[in-house]
């Protein structure tokens, strides 16, 4: 009878998204699996997939073990479910660091499909990123879909029109500001990637130096 109670109360607590017990920790787990199952499609992502892959796999498993600590199943200690979790949490943060790195990469090379689908899918929130992003829809709202930025884009611009300074630009005169930042921004950008390079090259020259160096050193015994 007891037994038959408890498959009764397991099968009830099935119903429930998420297990009670150790709510505060296993909700942020259980609630972001959906995310991570698209993200893991995304070739930003690619070299993660088996370790998302493996993420949702221990979820499932543990929301399983959870359910049973809610149902009260004397074979599943609460103890043990708590220690699942916390590992689980672990790995939760450690693909959300891995996101966010693949999002701010992104951003730098230009990649609006992985920028639109990160946010999309949740994973990403735009206005942690609002200053680089507002400048890169800016850039190239015209020539990408940068449709998942255009409502904090749009706040911007209303946030402008609410600034004394900016009040009295005719729209003429906002292009030609807009257009000027976006030229900056393309120069500093070259003229990153050209001392990157500058660089590159100094470093294989003096490379090269050092080698020619030690094997005249060599040559003449030194």
């Amino acid at each position: 009878m007891k037994k038959l109670l408890l498959l009764l109360t397991l099968s009830l607590t099935l119903f429930a998204q998420n297990p009670v017990s150790f709510s505060a920790l296993g909700d942020v787990i259980y609630d972001d699996v959906e995310k991570f199952e698209s993200l893991k499609s995304l070739p930003a992502m690619r070299e993660y997939q088996d370790e998302i892959e493996h993420y949702i796999l221990a979820a499932e498993k543990t929301k399983k073990m959870g359910f049973a600590v809610d149902a009260k199943d004397p074979d599943i200690k609460g103890k043990a479910y708590l220690k699942a979790l916390r590992e689980l949490s672990l790995r939760h943060d450690a693909i959300i660091v891995q996101s966010r790195k693949r999002f701010s990469e992104a951003i730098d090379d230009e990649d609006s499909e992985t920028i639109n689908k990160m946010i999309d899918y949740g994973v990403i929130d735009p206005y942690d990123y609002e200053t680089e992003l507002i400048a890169y829809y800016g850039e190239f709202g015209e020539d990408q879909n940068l449709s998942t930025l255009t409502p904090m884009y749009e706040k911007y611009l209303k946030s402008l029109k609410k600034d004394e300074n900016v009040t009295y630009l005719t729209d003429e005169q906002r292009e030609a500001i807009e257009n000027e930042e976006r030229i900056k921004r393309i120069r500093a950008r070259i003229k990153a990637k050209e001392e990157a390079l500058q660089k590159s090259v100094n470093d294989e020259q003096e490379s090269e130096k050092k080698k020619v160096l030690n094997e005249q050193k060599k040559e003449l015994g030194l």
